[in-house]
């Protein structure tokens, strides 16, 4: 039986819509992953030290306002410089459709938007990080 998925979850910048991430962080530990939670208003040198600290599996960030492509852009670009680069990021909350494209390219694993199911998170968290694992 494998560990559990280690799953660093948080937000970057002001947005104070955390509603979306603590529902994802509770149903995830439901599921088995374990979850560190870093809440809201952190900074990127910030959540790279979290995740230095906790080497997490992936790194979920969550957004209800604008600003996400350059703050998770900056992430991507700062876990990299740290060798980081490796752990996944996937992102939630309000993707307008437009940005999609560019976040993939810039390196976002996932992308989950209002509507989406545990389901579907499980199956990506298990698809991406389990893939050959038994």
């Amino acid at each position: 039986m494998a560990p559990p998925i280690r799953c660093l979850l948080g937000m970057l910048g002001t947005d104070v819509h955390s509603k979306g991430i603590r529902t994802l962080a509770y149903m995830l530990r439901e599921r088995g992953v374990e979850v560190i939670y870093l809440g809201e208003h952190n900074t990127v040198p910030g959540m790279i030290a979290a995740i230095q600290q906790e080497d997490p599996e992936i790194v979920g960030l969550s957004f209800s306002s604008g600003g996400y492509v350059s703050y998770t852009g900056q992430l991507i670009a700062a876990m990299r410089a740290a060798g980081l680069g490796e752990i996944p990021v996937m992102l939630g909350g309000q993707i307008h459709p437009d940005d999609r494209a560019e976040l993939a390219e810039i390196g976002v694993a996932g992308q989950f938007g209002p509507g989406t199911s545990i389901d579907d998170v499980m199956a990506f968290l298990n698809g991406r990080l389990r893939a050959g694992a038994a």
